[in-house]
């Protein structure tokens, strides 16, 4: 039985999220609080496989309540958040303390948002159940991209490149991607091209998203816009609940297009950017990280068709390894590789000439 402690100041809240849950017979609600300190409190009494945490509560918040819960009795802490800008940009406050996941709901008073959200809800709580351990907080330093990537085992990682100067470079990712985005931007350096992120998020929260970035790794990441003009240097985040493609332009560079596209259940689909860049682009290259499906595989396969490389994040160091698995067993992997190993392939890639003529020479020395 997967125990699950609901935590809102709305009783409506509570009752809505206590309902959805019962309809599940693995799940039970094994507690209520209606504070930060009440889940605290709860939290170490009845030690919970997952907890539901309402982002703003009087008597300590959300992020309190997680930073503390996270400290003492380390737990899933699923984030119930409301689709406005305080609440996004608390929501990935609560992410960078420990918070595993969120969802966003419309309103605490609308019925029928909180029907639209009973399956995803259930689906989140049994796998972060199912998903163990879960790690004491702790501060996580940038991953920089001089530190020394690893081997692949079997694979030579220098016979894996664009076919020329990458005209950009396609991030795809959900469930967990928040955590490791900022981590993999922070060994970048400063691209020749521009970098196109396409992740699972609702509207409101990618504008949050890219500040966050910015923020964190001094990229110049801004979240995007239906016609902009993608210059080199920039990190753009494709907008929430729709869907970005990348088009040539006039002046030989190139444009963001948003649109939703009814063909792909989930927005910001990575497959609809990743099939734009095969469609439009004369040499790219595509990374998909941690998250939940297998969004981004079909679009990778057709940028392995034009021998753009696709590297995929490991399982060691994802969050949830479902969408790189099934690139990998679908054959679009260039390379399964950690999160410092991408960082400097895409530097060698699209960074600086400097950076990409001195990794060469190193190639030919070892060589």
């Amino acid at each position: 039985m997967i125990k699950v402690l609901v935590v809102d100041d709305s009783g409506f809240m509570r009752l809505a999220l206590r309902k959805m849950l019962a309809n599940d017979p693995a799940i039970n609600v094994a507690g209520e609080a209606t504070s930060g300190q009440d889940a605290v409190r709860l939290a170490q009494m009845h030690r919970p496989d997952v907890i539901t945490m309402d982002v703003e509560m009087p008597d300590g918040d959300g992020l309190t309540a997680t930073r503390q819960i996270m400290e003492q009795c380390p737990t899933a802490i699923i984030m119930v958040s409301s689709l406005t800008q305080k609440a996004a940009d608390t929501t990935l406050k609560a992410l960078d303390l420990g918070a595993v996941d969120y969802i966003p709901k419309m309103s605490s008073y609308v019925s029928l948002d909180i029907v639209a959200i009973e399956k995803e809800l259930i689906s989140k709580v049994r796998y972060w159940a199912l998903k163990r351990p879960i790690m004491p907080l702790r501060r996580l330093s940038g991953t920089r991209a001089s530190e020394k990537a690893s081997p692949i085992a079997g694979g030579d990682l220098t016979r894996i490149r664009p076919p020329g100067d990458p005209d950009v470079v396609v991030i795809g990712a959900s469930t967990g991607g928040p955590k490791i985005l900022p981590e993999l931007l922070a060994g970048i350096q400063p691209l020749a091209c521009p970098l196109v992120i396409a992740l699972h998020m609702p509207p409101v929260y990618t504008r949050s998203f890219a500040e966050h970035m910015a923020s964190a790794t001094g990229h110049l990441c801004v979240e995007g816009h239906d016609g902009m003009a993608l210059q080199p240097g920039m990190v753009v985040v494709a907008p929430g609940g729709t869907d970005s493609e990348i088009h040539a332009s006039l002046e030989d560079r190139f444009v963001l297009r948003v649109r939703t596209q009814t063909q792909y259940g989930i927005h910001p689909s990575v497959d609809a950017l990743f099939h734009s860049v095969a469609k439009n682009v004369g040499s790219a290259a595509g990374v998909i990280l941690t998250g939940m499906g297998d969004d981004g595989t079909q679009g990778a396969l057709a940028m392995s068709l034009k021998r753009f490389p696709i590297l995929c994040q490991d399982e060691a160091s994802s969050l949830v390894y479902g969408m790189p698995r099934a690139a990998a067993e679908a054959g679009a992997a260039s390379a399964l590789m950690s999160i410092p190993e991408i960082a400097q392939k895409i530097n060698v890639w699209a960074g600086t000439r400097t950076a990409r003529s001195r990794d060469t020479r190193e190639i030919r020395h070892d060589h």
